[in-house]
């Protein structure tokens, strides 16, 4: 059971590290790292460059809270993993400041023994009647900017809100499903972290050569990494291979967990080691979110 952990960062290098040497001790286990753009990648290589079985992708992007750019560094590291020479049986999409809470032996197991299953639960929103839902793609978001988290009181971000209320005005009536040329698509969202097959990841990989008018539509929506990869594999025939499908509607992405632990009252928490003894319980292969300060005592307790 061969292994690719591709995982989007942005900080913390230590943390990085600790997590691919923990993982990438088992030869069958590789990890393909996307350093943000915005930021410096030396730190990134000095923490990593030890370390057997790390690949950085070639090219890299400016990934900004929300925006498009998430998707595209996610298909860099798909398609670094895709062209290497090596055979992974699965990718396991994961985010920064994830880390394993289950031994290597056991995330190998829990993968042999589920073989073939993708593991991408989908909230099916397409049509639905609630605004948290709908807004995400009947709004025009404009994410791929560094002003997404400034206050309005910054002229560049004021313009940046005005430009996407005007330009609201022409996706509200949108009810999102995707007419492509070849097929009609019902928008699905869910969780960031994910993990598909071989297969499916070369079918994910095709479909976003193939369907421009899809990649534009879900370049304006609201968080295109908890929908993008969710909506086209829930409506292809993989969707039956998922480990869930054809799920009720549910809000709260922390209904919508695949491998990952994390819980989100306002925004995720940061987990320490007064949550080990719950982390030991829950049957999740990884949590979210560490960081190498603060979680320190846990990531010590968890790789004993």
């Amino acid at each position: 059971m061969k292994i690719a952990f591709l995982n989007l960062c942005h900080t913390d290098p230590e943390l990085v590290a600790r997590c691919a040497r923990r993982l990438c001790a088992d030869s069958d286990f590789d990890m393909y790292v996307h350093v943000d753009a915005k930021q410096d990648i030396e730190p990134f290589k000095k923490a990593l460059k030890d370390i057997r079985g790390v690949y950085f992708t070639p090219n890299r992007h400016k990934v900004y809270w929300g925006g498009y750019n998430a998707i595209h560094a996610s298909f860099e590291l798909i398609r670094t993993a895709l062209n290497s020479d090596k055979s992974y049986d699965y990718y396991v999409m994961m985010q920064n400041l994830d880390y394993p809470i289950k031994t290597n032996v056991e995330i190998k197991q829990f993968f042999e023994s589920n073989k073939g299953k993708e593991f991408i639960r989908g909230c099916p929103i397409a049509g639905t009647k609630d605004w948290e839902f709908s807004r995400k793609y009947k709004l025009f978001y404009m994410k791929d900017n560094p002003y997404g988290r400034a206050s309005n009181k910054n002229p560049k971000k004021l313009l940046n809100t005005i430009a996407s209320i005007v330009m609201s005005v022409t996706t509200i009536g949108f009810n999102g499903t995707i007419h492509e040329h070849d097929s009609d698509y019902d928008i699905y969202y869910g969780c960031a972290q994910w993990a598909v097959t071989d297969e499916c990841a070369r079918y994910i990989d095709d479909f976003e050569r193939s369907h421009p008018r899809f990649n534009h539509k879900m370049k304006i929506m609201q968080f295109p990494d908890e929908e993008y990869f969710h909506t086209v594999v829930h409506n292809s025939r993989f969707k039956t291979r998922c480990y869930k499908y054809d799920e009720p509607e549910a809000r709260w992405l922390v209904n919508w967990r695949n491998l990952t632990y994390f819980e989100f009252p306002r925004e995720v928490t940061v987990l320490t080691k007064a949550d080990y003894q719950k982390l030991k319980s829950v049957p999740d292969l990884f949590c979210r979110k560490v960081r190498s300060d603060i979680s320190k005592d846990l990531l010590d307790e968890l790789d004993k």
